[in-house]
């Protein structure tokens, strides 16, 4: 069984400053693109905002799950974003979110993806971990608030 952990890398967590929320995700996007598991960014990165236009994946408490599944994607891949300031996302709290989960998948990983997208927001529903990722300042700080799953 494939645990959060082993998808999650210390390259693939950037601090923000506060900006408009389509920088943040270009920037994530950027960033995750780096990984050989995106083999198109500008695919993937379409993707992301053609799901964002569906529905804002701000699902509240601070947190937004961008995800997608395309075939331009070899193995899920995560990114963490974190702006402790808040970005303006359209949430269902109507609040600004602090910590961004960008998630691609293999558009074959239907089952997997669901059970990690369960186990983030098993992660993040807890305030103490949502504190601990907003005050992070280390890559490793952050990781290690998913180190149990």
């Amino acid at each position: 069984m494939v645990k959060l952990k082993d998808l999650l890398n210390e390259d693939h967590v950037l601090f923000m400053k506060k900006d408009d929320k389509k920088k943040i995700l270009e920037q994530m996007i950027q960033n995750l693109s780096s990984s050989s598991n995106i083999t198109n960014q500008e695919a993937f990165s379409q993707a992301v905002f053609d799901r964002e236009k569906i529905i804002s994946t701000g699902i509240g408490l601070g947190i937004a799950i961008p995800h997608v599944k395309i075939d331009s994607v070899n193995d899920v891949t995560i990114g963490i974003g974190i702006c402790p300031e808040g970005v303006e996302w359209d949430a269902l709290d109507n609040q600004p979110v602090q910590i961004v989960v960008l998630i691609a998948a293999n558009a074959d990983q239907h089952q997997l993806y669901l059970r990690l997208l369960s186990k983030i927001v098993l992660v993040l529903k807890k305030k103490e971990r949502r504190e601990k990722l907003i005050e992070a300042d280390d890559p490793h700080v952050v990781l290690t608030q998913f180190s149990n799953l």
